[in-house]
């Protein structure tokens, strides 16, 4: 079964300056199972830098608007 996404998110704002809003957007339109080790990392290093970011109940669409 091909990979599919739903809901995909666009990013508006950059983590920092490697981890811009392009770049997250692309991430998030990316199916998890094809994502690379490196990438999911760049995922966590957004959130992590995002108040509130380790919040366990919250989204991860609705903490990169």
């Amino acid at each position: 079964m091909p990979a599919t996404t739903a809901g995909t998110k666009t990013v508006t704002q950059a983590a920092s300056p490697k981890l811009t809003a392009a770049y997250l957007t692309t991430l998030m339109a990316t199916p998890l199972e094809l994502l690379t080790v490196a990438q999911l990392g760049d995922i966590k290093d957004a959130i992590d830098r995002i108040p509130h970011g380790a919040e366990p109940g919250d989204l991860i669409g609705a903490l990169l608007e």
